[in-house]
């Protein structure tokens, strides 16, 4: 019988979450792997797929006499949460402790004064100091406000993810294809979009050794294909070196994604060992096309020429890159705009074979982002936006509420407009068309996904508004 129920929260009520590839909260599953080699005997509910009631959930709560729920949510989740939060303090007053982690409360040191339905929080990692509150909590104590987590210094510690709670079977059937674990945790760097200002800013690492038994422990998961979920996967080469040695001494032909990678930490011998162990994909945020946006606004000190070159190095190794762009930074120009739209187009000109994939995505502030407070002071977003949010002023729809940012002198109808233009010059081009039909043809379901997904970046566009249009 559980005696811990970690709650996933999601952004649309009763509702299955589907988008390009739904991933299980690995976070909790994290948290529940620690809390089991504490002693105890946790539970998970994805409520994004398992879209249960208010009603369904406080009925488990109830049957199983649960004394703890711990609730994981990201700011577009806070709604629901809060609406979970409520109906769980209403049905069982304080017989039932509730307890919030997740980047929003993380980054709103007042809210626990602002809401009391939730009894404590902890900030960053949970996995030391969740476990030590849980025993006080099953103790009979009252635990209240908000903690820090002790940071974890020693990743070998933890313990890998308790995916049994959330079986990856079921995350097949909507879309997961990799296996998702982590390398690494922890990120240097701060953009200026990034809602992740709570974490540490010191990476820290898994050994070899335990990260290629979790990777053969879960071979037959999805036939061998993995995808690291870190911030700053290649930040160390001689670690990154040292992990695909110790793949390539396992001897299994697998496939992975490097998840995250910077343009600025490319290099061609650490390249070698990643493709010679089975990677064959990255993430890479270029963020705008315009050098001074970049540098200046973003944060991410990166010159044209340094993007160019990195794809010069990228275009001998056997791989697939998808290229991030934001659109609608502070102070961004029509023509720094127009700039980045057509950025991936200049890339292709100048080689660029690996690019095989391109998001031109409007920038979206988050509470605890340099954006979020960049957009309250100009007046774009209401400073008690996230509460009225809470209690659904708004409606119930994340996508058609929460607001992109727009800088002076753009509208939301001019970035829809350059970000249109950008796909159909990049996406049309007779060479990507001809290389994607080669490469779908033996698949029936890729080749619709494809066609799926073509049509709603071309036709439907960006789907959010702002409040402040």
């Amino acid at each position: 019988m559980p005696d811990i129920l970690l709650l996933n929260s999601s952004i649309k009520y009763g509702e299955i979450a589907r988008g390009f590839q739904y991933y299980p909260p690995v976070g909790l599953n994290y948290l529940a792997a620690s809390l089991r080699l504490a002693g105890f005997t946790p539970t998970i509910i994805d409520l994004g797929i398992e879209p249960l009631s208010t009603d369904a959930v406080c009925d488990i709560i109830a049957r199983e006499r649960i004394p703890l729920v711990g609730i994981s949510a990201v700011s577009p989740q806070m709604h629901n949460t809060m609406r979970f939060a409520r109906a769980i303090r209403a049905r069982f007053g304080d017989d039932v402790s509730i307890a919030l982690g997740g980047y929003h409360v993380s980054n709103d040191p007042t809210f626990l004064d602002r809401h009391h339905e939730i009894d404590f929080s902890v900030v960053g990692d949970g996995d030391i100091t969740f476990p030590k509150l849980a025993a006080q909590v099953l103790g009979g104590e009252k635990v209240k406000g908000r903690f820090v987590g002790e940071l974890v210094e020693k990743l070998d510690d933890v313990p890998w993810p308790a995916y049994d709670l959330t079986p990856l079977p079921r995350y097949r059937q909507i879309g997961l294809t990799r296996y998702p674990t982590l390398a690494t945790r922890g990120c240097p760097f701060s953009c200026v979009f990034c809602s992740r200002s709570f974490m540490s800013k010191r990476v820290r690492y898994r050994s070899p050794e335990n990260l290629v038994a979790e990777l053969a422990a879960h071979y037959d998961d999805f036939g061998g294909y993995y995808e690291f979920m870190d911030e700053s996967f290649t930040l160390s080469r001689r670690r990154v070196i040292a992990n695909c040695q110790a793949i390539l001494d396992w001897g299994r032909k697998i496939r992975w994604s490097a998840g995250s990678l910077r343009l600025d930490q490319v290099d061609e011998e650490v390249l070698e060992y990643m493709t010679r162990a089975g990677c064959r994909t990255f993430f890479v945020g270029i963020e705008s096309g315009d050098e001074r946006v970049r540098r200046k606004i973003v944060g991410k000190k990166l010159t044209d020429a340094q993007i160019f070159n990195a794809f010069k190095v990228l275009d001998k190794f056997d791989l697939e890159v998808e290229g991030s762009f934001v659109l609608g930074h502070p102070t961004e120009t029509e023509e720094e705009l127009k700039a980045t739209c057509y950025f991936p187009v200049r890339l292709k000109r100048h080689g660029a074979r690996t690019l095989t994939q391109v998001g031109l995505k409007p920038a979206v502030p988050m509470p605890g982002s340099r954006l979020w407070d960049i957009a309250i002071e100009e007046g774009k977003i209401p400073a008690d936006f996230m509460d009225r949010y809470i209690e659904f002023e708004y409606g119930e729809d994340f996508w058609k509420v929460w607001p992109t940012y727009v800088p002076d002198g753009l509208t939301h109808e001019r970035i829809r407009f350059w970000r249109k233009k950008g796909y159909l010059a990049y996406y049309l081009r007779p060479g990507y068309l001809w290389w994607r039909l080669k490469r779908n043809l033996a698949s029936p379901a890729l080749l619709l996904d494809d066609l799926r997904n073509f049509w709603a970046m071309l036709v439907k566009g960006h789907s959010t508004v702002s409040l402040t249009e």
